[in-house]
């Protein structure tokens, strides 16, 4: 019952139903009270017209006979009455239309009483047409917005406000919609997602694989070809060939990141030992280029929560960045600090330096800038490193001026799970 309740359709007809009920129990009952005056009317009439009579035959009996009619009459008064009435066949037996008084109102009565019951049906189908049609209405509407879900219109959204058990269908319904929107948005984004990064793995593997074919060619056509040159061109192949390969991992990890496969391993760490395992793997270019690259700050305090693994990972892009862009015998400096809220590190490297007009867009996939030195660059690395970044709760930034250095800005809340 209290299920039935809570829902406003249900709480319309019951109230309705139960008030005209009520009219309904009022009429009978003002039409009853008027059947009954009328009774009473003819009953005074009977019993005057009978006390008359008797009168009439028996004067010197006025007062008994008065009060046989104003008293109530003794048992062995009523039964000696019943006996010579039935001698003229008038009892309890007999039909209520030959009743002299109750033969015309009777009728009266029960044609008052139909016509009373038709005029309370009428409303109440009334009713009961109006509420189901409300009812209905909501139901087509749902029906409706259903349909315009089905052909990818999300636009339609049902009343939740009402209560009761629409309100809850409508609320799951609104539910299901929004969730199937999102599903078909992640499969567009997928879509989309898939697209470009098929069309950019084509586009930067293209210009490898055409100086593959172009090497593999000449040393194919030219037999005469002197031991030196064929070693040049092999050692420029293997070059290409292992760019092909970190271009192919580092998309492949990228889309990873972008599709939200990765289970991140996160642990309290310190930010040093991340940066360690990027210094270890770069350490041939560091030397290569005679590079001075010192850890400086709070290294034992400046905790992070993340991936150590992808973290470094993320450095290792971004110190290749300044080891590309530095001058031989140049310098790049690693800063750690935090602060109760923060951990950060500061990358300075003493390199060329970025043109303005370049920095909104250094963490582009693909955007290499116009002035860069390192043309054999794809431009992935920062883009990989900000994703990985941001997975793990942080933020990146730059700052950089032309011909005086870049400084990377990499900041962490602290105690985020």
């Amino acid at each position: 019952m209290d299920n039935l309740l809570r829902n406003p359709e249900y709480r319309r007809i019951l109230i309705k139903i139960m008030l005209a009920q009520i009219i309904f129990i009022l009429i009978l009952f003002l039409t009853l009270n008027i059947g009954f005056k009328y009774l009473n009317t003819g009953l005074i009439e009977q019993n005057a017209a009978l006390v008359g009579k008797l009168i009439e035959v028996y004067p010197n009996h006025e007062e008994e006979i008065v009060n046989i009619i104003l008293d109530e009459a003794s048992v062995a008064d009523v039964e000696k009455g019943k006996a010579i009435l039935s001698q003229y066949s008038y009892g309890s037996h007999m039909d209520i239309m030959l009743q002299p008084l109750l033969g015309s109102l009777y009728p009266k009565i029960k044609v008052l009483i139909l016509s009373i019951s038709l005029l309370f049906l009428i409303p109440l189908i009334f009713v009961v047409h109006r509420e189901y049609s409300l009812i209905y209405e909501k139901i087509r509407h749902i029906a409706y917005v259903a349909e315009r879900v089905v052909q990818d219109d999300f636009s339609h959204v049902l009343p939740e406000g009402d209560g009761g058990d629409f309100a809850i269908l409508n609320h799951n319904f609104n539910q299901m919609a929004n969730r199937i929107k999102l599903s078909l948005q992640a499969l567009e984004d997928d879509k989309i997602f898939l697209k470009n990064t098929i069309s950019d793995i084509s586009h930067q593997l293209k210009t490898p694989l055409s100086s593959l074919i172009m090497f593999n060619e000449l040393m194919l056509e030219d037999e005469q070809m002197d031991e030196f040159t064929r070693q040049k061109f092999l050692e420029k192949s293997k070059a290409q060939l292992e760019r092909m390969e970190w271009l192919t991992i580092n998309l492949l990890k990228m889309a990873r990141l972008e599709s939200g496969s990765i289970q991140f391993r996160k642990n309290y760490i310190p930010l040093v030992y991340p940066i360690h395992i990027a210094l270890n793997s770069l350490n041939a270019k560091i030397v290569e280029k005679g590079l001075d690259v010192s850890i400086l700050g709070d290294t034992k305090g400046t905790m992070v929560y993340g991936d150590e693994d992808w973290l470094g990972e993320a450095f290792i892009n971004i110190i290749k960045n300044a080891i590309e862009h530095s001058d031989h015998g140049g310098k790049v400096d690693i800063y750690l600090n935090h602060t109760p809220i923060f951990s950060q590190v500061d990358i300075i490297d003493t390199g060329e330096g970025i043109d303005k007009k370049d920095l909104p867009h250094i963490f582009k996939r693909f955007y290499r800038s116009s002035s860069s030195v390192k043309t054999e660059s794809v431009g992935i690395g920062l883009a990989l490193a900000k994703i990985i970044i941001e997975e793990q709760n942080g933020t990146i930034w730059l700052e950089s001026k032309k011909g005086w250095g870049t400084k990377f800005t990499i900041t962490f809340l602290r105690g985020v799970i």
